[in-house]
């Protein structure tokens, strides 16, 4: 394996551990919204790019409209509690 090869297996792997550091200080309902923003965000490129992919798109804002209903689930909780 190349030197460079390595740095950027390295560096992918360095990257990895931060976002999971960082995950690990997110609430639940954070980690959901940013799991729906990446939803969305495949959503929107699958309906630009390809939308004749309906099932697709389809399937994606079902996933999306989910993690929505269990954060507002989680924020109803939350306030029923105080």
């Amino acid at each position: 394996m190349s030197e460079r090869s390595q740095q950027q297996g390295g560096g992918r792997q360095q990257r990895a551990q931060q976002q999971q550091a960082q995950q690990q200080q997110q609430s639940p309902a954070q980690r959901l919204a940013r799991a729906l923003q990446d939803i969305r965000q495949v959503q929107s490129f699958m309906e630009l790019n390809y939308p004749q992919r309906r099932d697709a798109i389809a399937l994606l804002r079902e996933a999306g409209d989910l993690v929505w209903n269990e954060i507002e689930r989680m924020q109803l909780q939350q306030q029923q509690r105080q």
